[in-house]
């Protein structure tokens, strides 16, 4: 099987990129906006970053499609632990005087 070898440009294309995300990270976080906008948009943000990361840097790009699984199942797990972890976040108020709460 042939290696396929990304060029230096579409690394210093992607470096850019990563910069000019984070710099826009840096702005908003200075925009007042409403409610959890912010989380939504930093967390956008966020996950076109990690993105650009894996597909490049961790050369998932040109990766066979059981790596692609792996991807996926991880994007799968974390997205359970993060519904899980936010279900019992939002519902602490739900019982009033309750201990540990």
């Amino acid at each position: 099987m042939s290696e396929r070898v990304t060029s230096v440009a579409v690394y210093v294309v992607v470096f850019a990129a990563l910069v000019a995300l984070t710099i826009l990270t840096v702005g908003v976080s200075f925009i007042s906006l409403g409610g959890v906008w912010h989380v939504v948009v930093g967390m956008g943000i966020a996950l076109i970053k990690g993105s650009l990361v894996v597909l490049f840097f961790m050369h998932a790009v040109h990766s066979p499609r059981i790596t692609w699984l792996v991807i996926g199942a991880a994007i799968i797990w974390l997205g359970i632990l993060v519904v899980l972890t936010l279900s019992d976040y939002m519902t602490r108020g739900l019982i009033p005087h309750l201990p540990g709460h």
